[in-house]
């Protein structure tokens, strides 16, 4: 019998600094594991804009409709990539 596992998950891209900005991009990730082979898929799905103590999350077409709610799970990861930016 062929055994095939699939995963979704998001995940928090790497943080670039543009001017005082710092843009972070939230992934959908999406992998096929059979028989010692796996495929995956990245699509962006949303970016997170930080300047100072304002954030800015901006969906993007084609998101999940929870993927609001799903990136505050994602917040120890975010303030990580925010200090990074940060320098």
């Amino acid at each position: 019998m062929l055994r095939v596992r699939e995963e979704t998950d998001l995940v928090v891209g790497g943080g670039r600094r543009v001017g005082d900005r710092c843009i972070i991009p939230i992934v959908r990730t999406f992998a096929i594991c059979m028989e010692g082979a796996a495929t995956v898929s990245l699509t962006p799905v949303a970016l997170l804009v930080t300047e100072g103590e304002l954030e800015y999350l901006t969906l993007l077409p084609d998101a999940p409709a929870k993927t609001g709610d799903t990136i505050g799970t994602l917040r120890d990861a975010i303030e990580r990539e925010k200090k990074k930016c940060a320098g």
